[in-house]
């Protein structure tokens, strides 16, 4: 979802439903190859809300999402946060910690474009929406890298792991304070990073 947050803050710029179109196709992929029942309701329900998905050009505004449909995808979220959060293990293995950190920084920041793009930011949140508590999630996110970062790894591993410290603590601000102005693109290049470094750390099996 960040991507298509970015389309809206970026006045329309077709490199951001370039790249939504992409990401989906790659989650989609990886999710039907899932034998887990749960994942596979995860993605029936993505499959359902995805039509809905459709911008609204706005007199004087350009292109807006509307709040329905916005708390629709929102809820999306906080359930699959949910989901994952209950499966959580007391101990996990390198593999496990770094994607978990995956979908924490991709949950944070797609919540954050969300609010920074729609001029309602948190007033149409829900308290279901305030499950997702981002300034916790964040300190999970730390937590596994603390874990990451005491692990057996190599030391190419942890200048890797170092790298994506450093986007954090960029990001932080922006991340768990939704007063703070966000320069949105940086932290949309950030999260994706992330996301890259963690793909080449777990397919070289950290």
């Amino acid at each position: 979802m960040s991507a298509f947050y970015m389309y809206l803050l970026s006045s329309e710029d077709k490199r951001f439903n370039q790249d939504f179109n992409r990401y989906f196709k790659e989650a989609t992929s990886h999710i039907s190859q899932s034998s887990d029942p749960v994942d596979k309701q995860f993605s029936q329900k993505w499959q359902e809300l995805l039509p809905t998905l459709k911008y609204e050009q706005m007199v004087g505004m350009g292109a807006s999402l509307n709040e329905n449909i916005r708390g629709n995808f929102r809820k999306y979220a906080v359930d699959l946060f949910l989901e994952h959060k209950n499966r959580q293990k007391k101990s996990l293995n390198t593999v496990e910690a770094l994607g978990r950190i995956q979908l924490n920084t991709f949950l944070l920041s797609a919540r954050a474009l969300d609010v920074d793009s729609t001029i309602y930011g948190t007033t149409m949140f829900t308290q279901h929406d305030f499950l997702l508590d981002q300034a916790e999630v964040f300190k999970q996110i730390q937590l596994d890298l603390e874990f990451l970062q005491t692990s057996k790894l190599s030391e190419a591993a942890f200048i890797q792991l170092r790298r994506i410290q450093a986007k954090l603590d960029f990001m932080k601000s922006s991340l768990i304070d939704y007063n703070t102005q966000s320069a949105t693109y940086l932290l949309y290049q950030n999260a994706l990073s992330i996301t890259k470094i963690i793909k080449k750390l777990t397919s070289n099996n950290v």
